[in-house]
C-alpha cells in the first residue's frame, strides 16, 4: 500500500490561479487514513498543553522516530514525506509552476531536480539545498470562536506547503476550513496591503474553500500571491487534526513587504522573548511556523 498523499495526483488537476495548488480528496487509501486517525497520538504525548483556546501545535518529523508512543503507521507515513522520493513526486506535479514563479532561482526543471534534499532539524543547509518536514499537527479545542490563522502567506523560505486533514468521524465542529484567496483587482501590486505575512480580508476575494474533512489534501507552491487562511472555528471540544508538509530553502524566495505595523509587532516579540528568557522561561514564537 502506497503511503504517499500524492499517489492519486494528476498534473491536470493543478490549478494555476491565483497560484499553483491542488486539492485531492481521498488522498490516502481509506484503510491507511482510518488507521492514522485512530492512531493519532494523544496530544499530551506530543507535549501539547491542555486548556489553550484554538492553539496550533506542530510535532516535527525529526522527533517521530524517537518517540515510542507513536505508531508504526505514523512513523512510516512521516518518514516517506520527508524523503527524496516524495520531493520527486512534488516536482512531477509542480516543477513547471515553480520555474515560472522563480526563474531567477530555478532556471529549469533540471535545476530543481539537482537540489540536494535533507530533513529539517536533522540536516543543515550545508548538507542540503532543500529541507523537508512532515509534522503531526493540530489545533486545540475551542472555547471562544476565533480563527487559528487568518489570511496570510507562508514564510518566504518555504517552497511548498501541504495539509492533509484527519478529521475524526465524531467531530461535529463548525469551521476550520481552508480558504484560497487572492488580492482584489484594485489592490493587486500594492505592497501596502500586507502587514508582514498577513493581509486583511477586505483586500482579498475568495477563490475556493477547502473543507476540513478527513483525507482531504491541499498543497501549493508558496509565493507572495499564495494567500490562504483558516475560517473561524466555533466552540467545540474537538481538536482539529492534520499532517503538515513543508519544503524549505536557505535563501528567501521573495521579499515580504514590511510595514510600520509589522516592524512594531516584530519589536514587541523580540522584547517579550528577551523578558521571558531573562525570567528563565522558554518563549514560543507564535509566528515561527506560519503554514
Amino acid at each position: 500500500m502506497s503511503v504517499s498523499v500524492l499517489q492519486h495526483a494528476e498534473s491536470s488537476a493543478v490549478a494555476t490561479e491565483p497560484y499553483p495548488y491542488i486539492v485531492i480528496r481521498d488522498a490516502l487509501p481509506e484503510a491507511l487514513c482510518d488507521r492514522l486517525v485512530a492512531d493519532y497520538p494523544d496530544p499530551a504525548i506530543l507535549g501539547v498543553e491542555s486548556g489553550s483556546n484554538n492553539m496550533r501545535w506542530s510535532y516535527p518529523g525529526c522527533r517521530v522516530a524517537g518517540n515510542a508512543a507513536i505508531s508504526d503507521s505514523w512513523r512510516e507515513v512521516i518518514d516517506y514525506h520527508m524523503s527524496r522520493a516524495f520531493y520527486e513526486e512534488f516536482l512531477d506535479l509542480f516543477a513547471p509552476a515553480v520555474v515560472r514563479l522563480f526563474p531567477d532561482q530555478f532556471a529549469d526543471e533540471a535545476a530543481l531536480r539537482r537540489l540536494r534534499t535533507g530533513r529539517r532539524e536533522v540536516d543543515s543547509f550545508g548538507q542540503a539545498d532543500l529541507l523537508l518536514d512532515a509534522q503531526i499537527c493540530g489545533n486545540t479545542p475551542v472555547a471562544r470562536a476565533r480563527s487559528v490563522k487568518p489570511n496570510h502567506i507562508d514564510s518566504h523560505r518555504k517552497l511548498f506547503a501541504g495539509l492533509l486533514y484527519l478529521r475524526r468521524d465524531d467531530d461535529d465542529s463548525c469551521g476550520g476550513d481552508l480558504e484560497v484567496r487572492r488580492l482584489r483587482p484594485e489592490f493587486r501590486g500594492r505592497s501596502g496591503c500586507y502587514d508582514g505575512v498577513y493581509v486583511d480580508d477586505r483586500y482579498t476575494e475568495l477563490v475556493q474553500t477547502v473543507p476540513y474533512e478527513k483525507n482531504v489534501l491541499v498543497m501549493f507552491v508558496n509565493s507572495l500571491d499564495s494567500l490562504h487562511g483558516v475560517t473561524v472555528r466555533q466552540p467545540t471540544p474537538h481538536p482539529r487534526l492534520f499532517m503538515n508538509l513543508v519544503g524549505e530553502v536557505a535563501t528567501p524566495l521573495f521579499q515580504v513587504p514590511k510595514t510600520l505595523g509589522s516592524r512594531v509587532k516584530k519589536l514587541r516579540r523580540q522584547v517579550k522573548k528577551r523578558l521571558v528568557r531573562l525570567g528563565g522561561g522558554e518563549y514560543v514564537d507564535p509566528y515561527k511556523e506560519v503554514y
